[in-house]
């Protein structure tokens, strides 16, 4: 028994030790988003519109492994060519996990990456089926290119992108706001996985690109700047689009 409680001391001694060799950052950014969607679904037409988009992430780097995850949300008023208006929220859970190899350049690394992202649509003139949503979970490679320079390294540019075709989608359907003969008809588990779509080749796709450029202050802190583009492809009965582009100013701490 004793020499059990000394394994597991050991265990939590050498674990807490692979941790302290990581260097660990909470980042929060905000800025300028630029976005557009169109949701055939409703309209053919192109809703589009800017606001603030905040965005709180978390890193972990290590020797050979990097692991990061951002939480973004926004809420913007958005408008078609005729100023019909649509009230576009948006919320995302995006991770990425990168490796370094020997094979590799320094500077780059590969990896995959997740992104989990809810999408709702309130459309000012709709009288039925409003609010229209979709909810999508899809996973696909991703590649990090990263280079530091100055007298003393404390400039960092960082660039990243994923392009994830695996996942799967539900969307806004009879489980919303079902019709009470549809309901007779069927249970909503029913109606909830006819909603639920799995990724076709090419039919469904997330994408995404990150520029930052930082520089670090005499506490290890940095601040900097980033563009982040996305853009999302998804069908289920219809098919949806949208893009953002999201300028930023970022502030990233040392824990």
């Amino acid at each position: 028994m004793n020499r059990f409680l000394i394994l597991v001391a050991l265990l939590f001694m050498h674990f807490g030790a692979m941790a302290q060799k990581n260097q660990r950052t909470l980042f929060l950014n905000t800025g300028l988003q630029n976005s557009w969607e169109r949701d055939h679904g409703y309209s053919p037409l192109v809703y589009k519109g800017s606001s603030i988009g905040l965005t709180l992430g978390y890193a972990s780097v290590g020797e050979l492994k990097t692991d990061e995850v951002y939480l973004h949300y926004s809420r913007l008023p958005l408008q078609n060519a005729f100023n019909a208006e649509m009230t576009g929220t948006h919320a995302s859970v995006i991770t990425y996990t990168f490796y370094s190899a020997d094979w590799l350049p320094e500077s780059l690394m590969l990896g995959w990456s997740n992104n989990n992202a809810l999408s709702e649509r309130n459309y000012e003139d709709a009288q039925n089926f409003n609010p229209r949503f979709d909810f999508h979970t899809s996973f696909g490679p991703a590649v990090r290119y990263q280079q530091s320079f100055g007298k003393e390294q404390e400039w960092r540019f960082s660039s990243q992108a994923h392009w994830q075709v695996i996942g799967f989608l539900f969307s806004a359907s009879y489980v919303t706001s079902p019709p009470d003969p549809f309901l007779h008809e069927q249970s909503t588990f029913n109606a909830f996985w006819q909603s639920l779509r799995f990724f076709q080749p090419f039919q469904q796709q997330d994408l995404g690109i990150l520029n930052q450029f930082f520089y670090q202050l005499s506490n290890g802190n940095e601040i900097g700047i980033g563009h982040r583009f996305h853009y999302s492809s998804l069908e289920n009965a219809h098919r949806s689009h949208r893009s953002g582009s999201h300028y930023f100013f970022q502030l990233n701490f040392q824990l």
